[in-house]
């Protein structure tokens, strides 16, 4: 029988590459719950689209699961380990090695900094002391590992925790909680992350204990302006979200006030 001999080493090659990119990949994501895809590239070297694909494969053999997300004003896909249960957005664990644990006892201050700023100290910090909206003491427990502490319903509701994504930083023996909101969008798991462009902006003024502030849009009073660079993506967005967004003064849904296109599917 003549012709060219068939081989399969080129396509079982590139297998054991997929497995190994897949495998590097799911490593991340273990260490760190909640990463995007372009912060998961970053971390790697390596470009969004090859971790996407990476990501989609594991969506597909269960190993991952993703959650699309609108921050910043932008499209990203927060990936997360297949058995990852996330804990309550109240919770927060201060790795000891970032303050030195020593001095923090059985209680800490909570402290409410900005529309986007938390403060935690293990003593009053009299500048805080001044400039917060309002404070709490909580108890808190100590271990080797981290500091583990419960945010008052206060705050949770002040900073609208359920949909916020938080990252720690410190001032001498304090810590610093950066608060910053995010909008859950219902997408199928392998569309991609979109962090290079634009996808939306929503935004409306809230007035809370006094304080004026602007925050991503979620079912609360306000007016929204909406902007973008997407007609179809935000016609979705406009049929799944339109019936939670109220005008200031009615219950009724301001559909009115979303610039979005509805004849484009």
């Amino acid at each position: 029988m003549s012709g060219k001999r068939r081989t399969f080493g080129a396509p079982i090659a590139m297998h054991m590459r997929g497995e190994l990119t897949d495998s590097i990949v799911l490593e991340e994501i273990i260490k760190k719950p909640g990463l995007t895809v372009s912060e998961i590239a970053g971390r790697l070297g390596w470009t969004n689209g090859k971790v996407d694909g990476s990501v989609n494969r594991l969506v597909l053999k269960e190993k991952a699961s993703v959650k699309h997300c609108l921050k910043r004003g932008m499209l990203v896909k927060m990936v997360y380990p297949a058995e990852y249960s996330a804990k309550a957005p109240e919770f927060v664990e201060i790795p000891t090695e970032m303050v030195d644990y020593e001095v923090w006892q059985d209680s800490a201050i909570v402290y409410a900094l900005s529309r986007s700023t938390i403060g935690i100290s293990y003593k009053e910090i009299a500048e805080w002391e001044e400039k917060a909206f309002f404070k709490e003491y909580v108890s808190i427990e100590v271990s080797d590992e981290n500091i583990a502490l419960k945010l008052p319903d206060k705050f949770a509701r002040f900073y609208q925790l359920e949909n916020s994504d938080m990252s720690l930083s410190t001032i001498g023996n304090c810590v610093l909680v950066s608060v910053e909101s995010i909008l859950p969008v219902k997408l199928p798991p392998i569309y991609p992350e979109e962090i290079k462009y634009p996808v939306t902006y929503y935004r409306m003024k809230l007035e809370i204990e006094g304080v004026s502030s602007y925050n991503p849009l979620f079912n609360y009073l306000g007016k929204a302006k909406i902007r973008t660079s997407s007609e179809s993506l935000y016609a979705a967005l406009r049929r799944k979200l339109e019936d939670k967004i109220l005008t200031a003064t009615s219950s009724e849904p301001c559909k009115e006030l979303l610039k979005i296109p509805v004849e484009a599917k």
